[in-house]
């Protein structure tokens, strides 16, 4: 993508650090100027069928505003088990970066977690790509879905942010269905 050569200092392909490549992309070599790395990982699939779940385009709208009004040069990079959808809803903007078709789930992985921060909506993978990743995560709130019987407050790390819940920092209560 930046059509520069990759100077791994000390490093080979076969035994560069995590956090050597992570500081590549915060501080890139110059000419490049400084970026922050979200990542956004949006999960669709079977949560669409068995939960009927379904994030918005404007919650991820709101986070990436969010990431955008805190941080300068940021730039967004989505893995997805909907490309499609996220080509579609998010695609159009310059500051958006989606996973190639050719990556894997693990692919998408060990690139989220190469980001500074992380936006997520429904499940435990893009949880843990935020864990990996560090930094702040920003959590979409209709998840966990009472079905499931996980109390929120289980869920929920307090490392997570709600910007969308403007009233708090926290999310609001979940209610299970015999309460």
């Amino acid at each position: 993508t930046w059509n520069i050569p990759l100077n791994l200092g000390n490093y080979t392909k076969d035994n560069v650090t995590h956090q050597y490549l992570k500081s590549l992309l915060t501080r890139p070599p110059a000419p490049l100027i400084p970026v922050t790395w979200i990542g956004i990982h949006i999960r669709r699939g079977d949560f669409l069928t068995f939960f009927k779940i379904d994030t918005s385009s404007g919650y991820l709208n709101l986070a990436m505003n969010y990431y955008r009004r805190k941080y300068i040069n940021c730039r967004f990079l989505i893995a997805s088990d909907d490309k499609d959808y996220a080509k579609t809803n998010l695609g159009n903007h310059s500051d958006i970066f989606i996973t190639p078709n050719s990556f894997f789930s693990g692919d998408d992985l060990a690139a989220l977690a190469l980001c500074e921060h992380t936006i997520v909506t429904a499940g435990s993978y893009g949880w843990w790509a935020g864990w990996l990743a560090g930094g702040n995560v920003v959590h979409d709130l209709n998840y966990p879905v009472a079905k499931q019987k996980c109390l929120r407050e289980h869920y929920f790390p307090p490392w997570f942010l709600f910007p969308q819940n403007s009233s708090s920092q926290q999310p609001p209560p979940m209610r299970l269905p015999n309460q």
